[in-house]
């Protein structure tokens, strides 16, 4: 019997308001009703299993539980009311980290998915939700760009699993060609391979160094391709050849899971060198940790003012690199932690094609995008699109801009003298951040975080790497939990993956996740129409959050107006400052600082501090806007009206030469930097429902803004008394 047709939704039946509980609950009816379905459900799928078995649990022996449920209840009650000191995530007054609200399928498939409680380690303890979670990562994988029946997606517990697995792979695939050579040279066995210039050589002729640094997906199939020479060239039986390339894979000295990493490096006299802008993630360190680079061989690459990758400081790494190096992997960060930043792709990606043309040398290119990885959602589901090629280099990205319309009209209330309305349009449409998510296809493996922004609940980050053949290459069987063999299985350049546990670090998981991500990518397609409506909301409301920021100072005097209309303050007066937006951003997170001024007005000149009190400065501003931490100790929520979170920007990371314009336009010298460091205000905008809350006469960000300078303006005049004490 055929299953029956599916039904798919026009682009117009996908509101993104249906998608979320709303900030008053509006949506709680619908949602109390499909919880209660989904646990009627649940109760009946137990009872009609063997129904004729006995009911254990009685009425009477039911009754005589009641001072237990009691008791529970009472410590739930604690719980409950424990969690209402919790921090307002779903709501647009909540600015801060990286929380927003959760779509409804999204918490529906986890509440059904935990009921049930499979273990996706194994499809013997999860035969529904292997088949899910699989579906999930051909969803991720075709929104990457990548073939979905090509590629290998699974969820993982987080970006910084996936960012560890993704170079536990790479680890793997860069030592396959040494093991293919160790086995030619004990064979005397001649295998011509084209090398990364596109050179024949026989393999047994190259020195280690060039073999570290074939094309990913040529190490990958190699030792394919040496199983296809030894059944098609020497005429060997097929078992025969895969008993004899697994068992040599598995002794081999170059194996890193079975040597470990100490003894290769001493056998190759070669040290690794990872490449990743100083912007990156802190689970790269825990990677090298664990993988046995070490941190002292983590290269981190200068950024620019705008914070992303320095891609010709990187080419200079890579053309002038010592011949006692070898490059482990490039990491690009597509939706930087800390400000949203995204790396050039496209240019690491040209990089690697020009490195191979002229030094012979690739590397694997990760793209670490936890944060922006959905942003690839925008690009998706265009007719006109979709089939066009990938603008390389720098190629026009205008089709693009033209079909996105990622543009928006504001008005601005201002008190520039003669004008009482700023009009303005915002727009996101950088050339650069767009070729880079059009490259993203490029990169050998992608993290995705799911719990991020792709509103899923805890656990769910992705990994995905663009040749699913990896699977064969770090296999590890356990009986009891499946059947797959390690190792090479035939020499097609196709892989078939119906499991799951056999090829990733983790082993038991939540199939709740899967649910949760299959039910939300089904019904909130990755597609512009669908999940690309959240991002667009959330890029064009960061460049309006950005774009009040740094006009304050022209609002300046009316917001003061507002303010002295409340009595309690309408005897203070207030010295002029304004909030500097760091960078405008590539995604949609704001960072920002918050300085005293000569003058409001347009174009206001900096009163300098020096960057001890800056710094006081800005963590008083922030210690007014969260609930929570070390230094504060803790606050109620109900009377805390906007949150933000912060950060800090450090030599070590950010480095004084990368920020030198900026952080002189705020009369900070290098010395003082080096010491001190920048305290920086963080917002993240993310919450979907700010432009419904525009139609229905709320501007949150804006009187966000209006909150900040009544904060703001308590801390500046704060500080100046205690100065001149």
């Amino acid at each position: 019997m055929k299953p029956p047709k599916e039904k798919h939704l026009s682009a117009e039946d996908h509101p993104l308001a249906a998608w979320f509980l709303g900030p008053k609950g509006e949506h709680s009816e619908i949602w109390s009703s499909l919880f209660g379905y989904i646990f009627q459900d649940y109760v009946y799928w137990r009872r009609n299993y063997f129904p004729q078995d006995p009911i254990v649990v009685n009425r009477m022996r039911r009754r005589d539980h009641e001072p237990w449920f009691d008791y529970m209840t009472s410590n739930l009650d604690n719980v409950l009311n424990d969690l209402k000191a919790h921090f307002p995530f779903y709501s647009p007054r909540y600015i801060a980290h990286m929380l927003s609200e959760q779509t409804l399928p999204g918490v529906l498939g986890y509440f059904a998915g935990m009921l049930y409680n499979p273990n996706n380690v194994t499809d013997e303890a999860a035969p529904v939700t292997v088949r899910l979670e699989l579906e999930v990562g051909r969803m991720i994988s075709e929104m990457i760009g990548y073939d979905p029946g090509e590629s290998w997606a699974h969820i993982t517990s987080g970006g910084t699993v996936a960012n560890i697995e993704a170079l536990w792979i790479a680890r793997m695939v860069q030592f396959v060609p040494l093991i293919v050579q160790e086995y030619c040279l004990k064979e005397d066995l001649k295998l011509t391979i084209t090398t990364a210039d596109q050179t024949e050589r026989d393999i047994r002729e190259l020195s280690p160094r060039h073999l570290l640094h074939m094309p990913p997906n040529k190490a990958i199939t190699m030792i394919k391709m040496l199983g296809r020479h030894m059944i098609n060239q020497q005429g060997l039986p097929a078992g025969e050849t895969f008993k004899a390339l697994n068992h040599h894979i598995h002794d081999s000295r170059f194996n890193p899971g079975r040597r470990g990493y100490f003894a290769i490096q001493q056998a190759i006299g070669l040290k690794p060198r990872l490449y990743v802008s100083t912007t990156a993630h802190y689970s790269i360190a825990k990677a090298v940790n664990i993988l046995g680079y070490g941190e002292d061989h983590v290269v981190p690459v200068p950024i620019t003012p705008q914070f992303r990758m320095d891609t010709a400081a990187l080419r200079e790494m890579l053309f002038e690199q010592d011949d006692d190096s070898y490059t482990v992997a490039v990491i690009g960060v597509m939706g930087t932690t800390e400000e949203g930043a995204v790396d050039p792709i496209h240019q690491i990606h040209a990089l690697r094609g020009e490195l191979e043309r002229t030094h012979n040398r690739s590397f694997w290119l990760h793209a670490d995008a936890a944060w922006g990885g959905y942003v690839r959602s925008l690009f998706c589901g265009h007719e006109t699109l979709d089939h066009q090629a990938t603008p390389a280099g720098n190629e026009s990205v205008q089709d693009y801009i033209d079909t996105l319309i990622m543009r928006e009209e504001i008005s601005l209330p201002v008190s520039d003298p003669g004008e009482e309305t700023l009009r303005e349009t915002l727009h996101w449409e950088d050339a650069e951040v767009m070729r880079s998510y059009l490259n993203m296809p490029h990169a050998d493996s992608v993290t995705i975080d799911p719990h991020k922004m792709g509103y899923i609940p805890y656990p769910a980050g992705i990994i995905a790497f663009k040749n699913g053949l990896v699977t064969e290459l770090i296999t590890h069987k356990a009986q009891y939990i499946s059947d797959i063999e390690e190792g090479i299985k035939n020499i097609d350049d196709h892989s078939h993956i119906h499991a799951i546990g056999p090829y990733i670090l983790e082993g038991s998981k939540p199939g709740a996740a899967a649910a949760a991500c299959w039910l939300s990518h089904k019904t909130i397609p990755l597609k512009t129409h669908g999940h690309g409506k959240i991002v667009r909301t959330n890029l064009l409301n960061a460049q309006k959050l950005n774009r009040y920021l740094s006009r304050h100072s022209r609002m300046f005097s009316l917001i003061e107006t507002e303010i002295h209309d409340f009595q309690k303050y309408s005897n203070t007066i207030a010295r002029p400052f304004t909030f500097h937006p760091l960078y405008t951003p590539d995604t949609n997170i704001v960072c920002f600082i918050a300085t005293p001024v000569k003058q409001a007005g347009i174009d206001p000149e900096v009163e300098i501090l020096p960057l001890d009190e800056l710094n006081h400065l800005n963590q008083n501003i922030y210690q007014n806007l969260t609930i929570s931490g070390s230094d504060i100790g803790y606050k109620p929520p109900y009377g805390q009206p906007y949150f933000v979170s912060r950060t800090r920007f450090e030599q070590e990371q950010y480095a004084y030469d990368s920020l030198r314009s900026l952080l002189q336009s705020f009369g900070i010298d290098e010395a003082s930097y080096k010491k001190e460091g920048l305290f920086v205000l963080r917002s993240t905008v993310m919450n979907p429902f700010y432009y419904l809350a525009e139609q229905e006469g709320k501007n949150y960000l804006l009187d966000f803004v209006k909150f900040l300078h009544l904060t703001t303006r308590m801390a500046i005049n704060k500080l100046y008394l205690e100065k001149a004490e």
